[in-house]
């Protein structure tokens, strides 16, 4: 049998997995600051202790991560620090409830 090839609408949910020492406290500064942006929280259980956090940004939720268990595949197969989600979430939200392709003022101003 041929393996079907997979298009860009197909496959499981990705979520950016984050990684970083402080994450293993529910209580961590990151959850504090992701709440504050409007996320909630989409996971199943509590935090085991663990120094990861799948966030999406679409949906603005976070879940713990669990260790042995893969919630989401991460986003470019890797994990990333605070600092560079934080960088990346500001991009997405220069653009929040701006029409697609808007990046000031109207459709496909990129270079403006």
């Amino acid at each position: 049998m041929e393996e079907k090839t997979l298009k860009i609408g197909g496959g499981k949910p990705e979520a950016f997995l984050v990684c970083d020492k402080s994450l293993a406290d529910c209580k961590a500064p990151f959850f504090n600051w992701l709440q504050g942006e409007d996320f909630t929280f989409g996971g199943y259980h509590g935090n085991y202790g663990c120094w990861w956090v799948h966030i999406n940004i679409t949906r603005k939720l976070y879940a713990y991560g669990m260790p042995g268990v893969s919630l989401a595949l991460p986003i470019g197969n890797h994990a990333i620090t605070i600092d560079e989600f934080k960088t990346i979430y500001a991009i997405f939200k220069k653009y929040e409830g701006k029409e697609l392709f808007t990046f000031s003022n109207e459709r496909f101003d990129y270079d403006a």
